[in-house]
């Protein structure tokens, strides 16, 4: 947003696949300020997720430049679409495994696991293994795991994708809050309304390329 510190820059960023003789993504500029909500939206193979897992650090890119800003590093939490939870495991044993993987202390997990469980209304869950969950409600614990780290930078991919209407609500509650507190995000949905709600403008992608280059205004 406007006069909000920008945590996340592209510059020209390109990443190209084995075998295609175009980018899969790019060439694309864009920043992302604290505070701040960008959709992310286009066809499947527009280069969504890919766009995501550059921000993420997962990918590198093939061209141009990728800029995080320091007081974001380490902070950067990314929701794939594909469930990382150990269904066999409880809820709460899972947000457990992923605090102490991203190296927080036992205390600081304790309460953080049950601060999370309580917004997303997961609280009576958070002992039963996650195989006796709903969809819906492992798509909120999968958003939970990682918010163990209290990220700076949020990128969701399809967070709500299989998700019940409640779900989605606590979902999206939570997306508003984070921004609400100074959190940037990058969101990716093809769900009717979602990104409207949420974001503070949509960029939308074809064939890997930004239409326009730096989004457009979500409308009021």
């Amino acid at each position: 947003m406007a006069g909000n510190p920008v945590l996340c820059t592209l510059r020209q960023v390109e990443k190209r696949y084995p075998g295609l003789t175009v980018p899969a993504l790019g060439p694309l500029s864009l920043t992302l300020a604290q505070g701040e909500v960008l959709g992310i939206k286009g066809s499947n193979g527009a280069g969504k997720s890919t766009l995501l897992a550059i921000l993420a650090g997962v990918l590198r890119p093939d061209a141009g430049q990728y800029v995080l800003a320091p007081q974001a590093v380490g902070k950067v939490a990314y929701v794939p679409q594909e469930l990382s939870l150990y269904h066999t495991l409880t809820g709460l044993e899972n947000l457990r495994f992923w605090g102490l993987a991203c190296g927080l202390p036992p205390r600081a997990i304790s309460t953080r696991s049950r601060w999370l469980l309580e917004r997303l209304d997961l609280s009576e869950k958070g002992r039963q293994p996650v195989s006796s969950y709903s969809g819906g409600m492992r798509r909120r614990l999968h958003l939970a795991t990682a918010l163990m780290i209290t990220p700076r930078v949020l990128l969701l991919d399809e967070p709500t994708v299989g998700a019940d209407a409640r779900s989605v609500e606590l979902i999206l509650s939570m997306v508003e809050h984070l921004r609400d507190m100074g959190c940037a995000i990058a969101l990716i949905s093809h769900q009717p309304g979602e990104l409207e709600r949420v974001c503070d403008r949509v960029l939308t992608l074809q064939a890997g390329r930004p239409i326009p280059e730096e989004g457009t205004p979500c409308p009021d």
